[in-house]
């Protein structure tokens, strides 16, 4: 016990920026202490800033007449919420300058944004033939919801009880690679896009809930368990739910258990320094007073029975 807090007195004094986190094997690892969970690109709630960068986005398009100038306008408008005045932007712009990859980025989004799927789909499709790797690659998962939504034609419920990326990482309480995907490139690319639609959706969204499992499952394989149940919470916030799910969940908050007793123990041990020490003498103190008497019966013991 003494060598356990003397161990662990040796790494607290990093706990503010280091923790201990489970893995799936059930083993506790110390790494960075970083949530894995995505926040939205920006907040679209903070409607003050947006409209200042509106106004700015605005005046640079005024002075320069740029089609450069005139898109980042348009994104602007997007972003404040304006965007039949968007669609109508980058439909100008795709008459005078056609196969623009950002014309047709966003009017993919003002389309879906608007509610009119078929047509987002169109230009989605028709951006990422212009520029396939753009955003991470990634696009090719915005391509999945907006056929799932096109399929939906507008009843959420299918978008809540079908899978939209068909992703099959078995069904056991451990996630497994079971189709040898490349982890890493669809945790960055689920990252993206999630982090695209966060800033315009909140809570409960079922397409970005199917996303956030996704990604937890990946996380969880990619880094460790506790990073998987970061982003597993988020995905309940935002209204996921289903067997596999609750089963996975539990089972990562069980292996969780011990690293946040850990972390605790650090913490609280970083704190007390001087207690911490004195609690470690006295159990010392205490263990080789224990082995003293047991050594002392287990002799009188033997005594005894040799004579």
């Amino acid at each position: 016990i003494a060598l356990v807090l003397f161990l662990l007195m040796g790494q607290s004094a990093q706990s503010c920026i280091n923790e201990y986190r489970a893995l799936l094997n059930g083993d506790v690892t110390f790494t960075d202490g970083f949530n894995a969970a995505p926040v939205a690109r920006f907040d679209k709630s903070n409607k003050k800033y947006l409209l200042q960068q509106l106004d700015e986005a605005e005046k640079r398009y005024q002075k320069s007449r740029t089609i450069e100038d005139y898109s980042d306008y348009g994104s602007m408008l997007i972003y404040t919420g304006n965007y039949l005045k968007a669609k109508s932007i980058y439909l100008e712009i795709e008459k005078k300058s056609p196969r623009r990859y950002q014309t047709a980025a966003n009017l993919g989004t003002t389309y879906e944004l608007l509610g009119q799927n078929d047509s987002a789909l169109y230009w989605i499709k028709k951006a990422v033939k212009i520029f396939p790797n753009s955003h991470n690659g990634s696009e090719w998962i915005h391509v999945k919801i907006l056929e799932a939504k096109v399929k939906a034609n507008g009843d959420e419920n299918y978008l809540w009880t079908h899978s939209i990326l068909s992703l099959d990482f078995g069904n056991e309480e451990i996630p497994k690679n079971k189709n040898k995907l490349n982890l890493i490139q669809l945790q960055n690319q689920l990252y993206f896009q999630l982090r695209e639609r966060m800033s315009f959706i909140k809570p409960k969204d079922p397409v970005i809930a199917q996303l956030l499992f996704d990604l937890g499952n990946v996380t969880a394989l990619t880094s460790d368990a506790t990073s998987g149940l970061q982003v597993y919470r988020l995905a309940q916030e935002y209204g996921y739910s289903s067997e596999l799910f609750t089963k996975r969940k539990e089972h990562f908050e069980d292996l969780q258990f011990w690293a946040d007793f850990r972390n605790n123990t650090s913490q609280w041990m970083s704190d007390h320094k001087r207690l911490t020490v004195l609690i470690a003498v006295l159990v010392f103190i205490a263990g080789i007073l224990v082995i003293r008497f047991l050594y002392k019966r287990i002799r009188k013991m033997v005594y005894k029975k040799r004579n």
